[in-house]
């Protein structure tokens, strides 16, 4: 292959247009590669950084003399001066791309090459961003194309959009890839082979329609696809009517202004749209999970893809997006069945890192993404809903319409652009046969609280059931929805009853029910008015404040008291802000202060709750949450004098800050010294040996290895003396791991193994993946890749399953130095990025050796195992 080197030379302002070229390369790769040509596209981000003058760094590395071709772009800004002068006339060059441009054409003038293609850009320049000097410098420098006489007179091409600067590179590119393809051939290139090879950019948006407000949201969901952002882009939902498709669909197109992506693919599974002249039946383009993703693939020009099945298809479709930046927009995802949902949540969490999603749904979802809700709205917005709410109930679009168009901004107005109060008063016009639009105004203009939407809420109470305001109370309680069943047993209501309350509330738009699913939700304003007004009464608010943490322990004893926890994890994942929701509660009714407790019953609840989830907490990386809760629970059982348990929530604190996860040594002391104190008060024989063991890892966090082997050995007897299997592999590794850190790789890998033998008898999954991490860095030190590989697959595979975040990454951290090390650095590079991702996530001891990878394999660097 003959490479084709492009030398990028512009200032900061044309940062688009500059990634721009790295775009047309890739969609004239097909055509390269078959005149036997590679487009080497460098820039100054191309150079290693290094000491001296920072363009002469540049120039040093990527040396003007290997260029084949100079892209020059120039705008408003004409950059820093870089500090050296020009060798004709030693004036000082205004800029870096100056300096680079004179380089060049010195070159030029002298052998013929490099190729000199320059553009000029000409759009509008915002006021703020003018620089007059800069500018002036930018004009002067084009005279000098313009005059015969010139210092450097040619031909430049002006574009006024990153758009239009993408095809005009791609046609002058391509014709320049010809004219070089045609010398190394000896022949002109035939017309079917370009036509054959000709770029394709997938786009299939819909047409880009006014938009108008909602700017914090869609900056939001900008931000979520930026390549900062580390999720897999955004999830927009909210009530029907609020703009969700308008939104996504605006913000793609801001994305193709600024030329983030390269390929736009849309499909919704909207099934009806409302227009003037009523509801208008779709066929939608995907309404399964495998239609989204084969409809996809047919946009994306993969077609073959369709005919896979399962997880090869899934794949397939994955390794085609790498090779291309691809947004997907995925519409209406609430039309897909639960399972298929969550199917495709995992699918988006495996997107490639340049690719991202926006998902419009009634539902939230999606985890890994960036959850946006729309519900502040503006005047446009609150109208179109206005709009849509007639079009879908005839008696409402009477009213509004004999009021006349020009005033509903009354309405908009009394409610304080709020959709909930909004939606509420439309709830209101449309059940209440005898309210008409005037008294509608009437009832909020006549509420004397500055709080309009208050008021909207206690005109509801009025026609609230016995059950209606038993619903409302319990659902007030539940973060951010409740499912059916558990609805229905803090409320205390039979299913028909609830199904019935369901209806009516629904009606009233005083409950979001999600689409797809037995759960529903409370507005914001909502669960504030209910807890306001309906949970006045102190009795009332207890009684239904009990049965909700009460159901809520039970659901984590019955989930996360298990012995193999990791398998119910899912069940915890999806109910965990209702687990955190009964535990604030239970603290905030325990009240304690100090040595004394307001309520004994619920600080013990708050204590069994905590003890439920510690093994949910600690595999699915929760540790923040971990430490904040066990702090609580330990000041519960302190001031309840419960010494037991107040001794193992101060040792789960210190386990997070252990070596094992956060390596906070101080910290660890600290909740050390209280596990110590409550278990002196009348501790078993385990609880002993667990303060000795966590004794000892504190110590090897310190580097004293002699107190660190004393305090395990000591902990080991006393687990042997009581025959507890489980504990004793834990306590075996730990001796590994001071073994390993000292050097005496041969009697860490003893200690391992014996371990490993116990945790397989017990099946210990999670003792034997972390053993299977424990050997794979045995085998790295020792430099035997090939059995560092095996151990660590074995590790993540085995990580993924129980679903523990810090084994995965461990794994993952593991697999990629063996890939660096066998010179795989394009394999090892995505392995690193995603234990990176979750060391930073989980804030884990190893989150600096983490990212010390990702930068060495990001620069393309090689060095050994790391200390």
């Amino acid at each position: 292959m003959q490479k084709l080197r492009i030398f990028a030379a512009s200032p900061s302002d044309t940062a688009t247009e500059r990634a721009k070229i790295e775009t047309v390369a890739a969609m004239l790769k097909p055509l390269a590669d078959n005149l036997g040509i590679v487009l080497d596209v460098s820039d100054w981000r191309s150079a290693v950084p290094n000491m001296g003058r920072p363009e002469q760094v540049i120039l040093d590395q990527l040396e003007p003399t290997e260029w084949d071709v100079l892209i020059c772009i120039l705008w408003h800004r004409f950059g820093t001066p870089p500090g050296a002068r020009k060798p004709a006339t030693q004036a000082e060059y205004s800029g870096g791309t100056e300096e680079e441009f004179k380089t060049a054409y010195n070159l030029w003038k002298q052998s013929g090459r490099p190729r000199i293609m320059m553009y000029r850009c000409m759009r509008a320049i915002p006021p703020d961003a003018l620089d007059p000097d800069q500018f002036k410098r930018v004009h002067e420098f084009f005279k000098q194309f313009e005059a015969v006489k010139g210092e450097h007179p040619g031909l430049y091409q002006t574009f006024d959009n990153a758009e239009a600067f993408e095809k005009l590179l791609l046609n002058n590119l391509q014709t320049l890839l010809l004219d070089y393809g045609e010398r190394l051939r000896g022949a002109p290139v035939s017309p079917e082979i370009v036509r054959a090879h000709a770029p394709r950019v997938p786009d299939n948006l819909p047409r880009r329609a006014p938009f108008f407000g909602r700017d914090k949201d869609l900056g939001t969901a900008l931000h979520a696809l930026s390549p900062e952002d580390r999720t897999w882009g955004v999830l927009v939902d909210g009530i029907g009517g609020i703009g969700k498709t308008a939104l996504a669909v605006e913000a793609a197109y801001r994305c193709k202004e600024k030329g983030q992506f390269d390929a736009f693919v849309f499909v919704s599974a909207k099934l009806d749209r409302l227009d003037p002249d009523g509801i208008r039946t779709l066929t939608a383009s995907a309404r399964t999970l495998d239609e989204f993703l084969n409809e996809t693939a047919r946009i994306l020009g993969q077609p073959g893809i369709a005919q896979l099945a399962g997880d090869a298809r899934r794949q397939a479709l994955l390794d085609a997006l790498r090779s291309t930046r691809t947004l997907l927009v995925y519409d209406n995802l609430e039309t897909l069945s639960k399972e298929e949902q969550e199917a495709m949540a995992v699918w988006l969490r495996e997107l490639p890192q340049d690719c991202k999603a926006i998902v419009t749904s009634r539902r939230r979802g999606g985890e890994g993404g960036m959850w946006l809700r729309l519900e502040k709205l503006e005047w446009d917005a609150a109208r179109a809903i206005i709009e849509n709410e007639m079009k879908r109930d005839a008696q409402l679009a009477t009213k509004l319409n004999r009021a006349g168009a020009a005033r509903w901004s009354e309405l908009y107005d009394e409610t304080k652009g709020s959709p909930l109060a909004l939606m509420h008063v439309l709830g209101l016009l449309r059940v209440r046969a005898a309210l008409t639009f005037e008294g509608a105004l009437d009832l909020l203009r006549g509420n004397r609280d500055p709080d309009l939407q208050k008021f909207i809420f206690q005109q509801a109470r009025r026609e609230l059931t016995v059950n209606d305001e038993a619903a409302l109370r319990a659902l007030s309680l539940f973060t951010p929805s409740a499912a059916f069943d558990s609805w229905a047993e803090v409320a205390t209501l039979s299913r028909n009853a609830l199904e019935t309350t369901i209806d009516r509330l629904s009606a009233l738009s005083l409950v979001d029910v999600l689409a797809g699913e037995e759960r529903y939700a409370l507005h914001p304003l909502t669960r504030n008015f209910v807890r306001d007004e309906l949970l006045a009464e102190l009795n009332v608010a207890q009684d239904t404040g009990m049965r909700f943490a009460r159901y809520w322990v039970a659901f984590a004893r019955r989930n996360g008291g298990v012995v193999e926890s990791y398998k119910t994890v899912n069940l915890l994942e999806a109910e965990w802000p209702n687990l955190e929701a009964a535990a604030e509660w239970l603290w905030q009714r325990a009240a304690v202060r100090g040595a004394t407790v307001g309520d004994q019953q619920a600080a013990r609840m708050l204590n069994d709750v905590v003890s439920a989830l510690r093994e949910f907490l600690w595999f699915g990386g929760r540790w923040d949450e971990r430490v904040h809760l066990n702090s609580r629970a330990y000041k519960a059982m302190r001031a309840t004098n419960e010494w037991s348990n107040a001794g193992w929530r101060a040792y789960d604190a210190a386990w997070t800050y252990s070596g094992f996860a956060r390596n906070l040594p101080d910290e660890s002391s600290f909740w050390i010294e209280r596990a110590v104190e409550a278990w002196a008060h009348g501790g078993s024989k385990y609880e002993q040996a667990a303060g000795t063991r966590i004794r000892g890892l504190t110590a090897r966090q310190r580097e004293k290895y002699d107190d660190a082997e004393q305090f395990l050995q000591e902990s080991l007897a006393i687990l042997r003396e009581l025959k507890y299997e489980r504990p004793i592999a834990v306590v075996l590794s730990d001796l590994g791991n001071v073994r390993l850190v000292r050097g005496q790789y041969d009697e860490a890998d003893q200690y391992f193994r014996e371990a490993l033998t116990l945790d397989e008898r017990s099946q210990n999954k999670e003792g034997m993946a972390t053993r299977y991490g424990c050997l794979g860095l045995v085998a790295r030190q020792r430099e035997q890749w090939a059995e560092a590989r095996e151990w660590h697959d074995k590790e993540l595979s085995l990580g993924r399953e129980i679903g523990r975040q810090d084994l995965i990454a461990d794994a993952l951290y593991g697999l990629a130095l063996v890939q660096e090390h066998e010179g795989s650095t394009d394999l090892a590079l995505p392995l690193a990025e995603e234990a990176l991702a979750i060391h930073e996530r989980l804030r884990a001891s190893e989150l600096q050796s983490a990212r010390q990878l990702v930068e060495r394999l990001r620069s393309g660097g090689k060095s050994g195992e790391e200390a």
